[in-house]
């Protein structure tokens, strides 16, 4: 199992730098929901409903850390907590619309492939 540490450490692999920074299930998801706005944390969890509070909330931080986005705290009662995509998490964009634009296309060509029975 990988360590604080080893994950902390830069590589100068760019594969594993971008994999490291947005290769997370539901990194991506979050990066495109962010794109369109400033998101509550209780929202994000509505627009993506399969993924759990804690994976969320995991995300979000690691996202943070890698300064893909940006959190605010309002010191109101109860607080509120509100998340957008930062600067150099902008430079994303292209990656997410190639996911997704590749998504699509996968997903018409799984509708067309014959079942496998194998």
């Amino acid at each position: 199992m990988e360590t604080r540490l080893q994950r902390a450490l830069p590589t100068e692999c760019p594969m594993t730098a971008a994999l490291n920074a947005v290769g997370g299930k539901w990194s991506l998801i979050c990066l495109f929901w962010l794109d369109s706005g400033t998101r509550r944390f209780n929202e994000l969890r509505r627009l993506m409903p399969d993924i759990s509070h804690k994976v969320l909330a995991a995300t979000l931080r690691h996202l943070e850390h890698e300064g893909l986005i940006s959190r605010t705290v309002y010191a109101e009662v109860p607080p509120r907590v509100e998340y957008c995509i930062s600067s150099h998490g902008e430079s994303v964009r292209p990656i997410i619309q190639a996911v997704r634009a590749w998504g699509r296309e996968h997903i018409e060509w799984r509708q067309l492939e014959p079942v496998s029975h194998g």
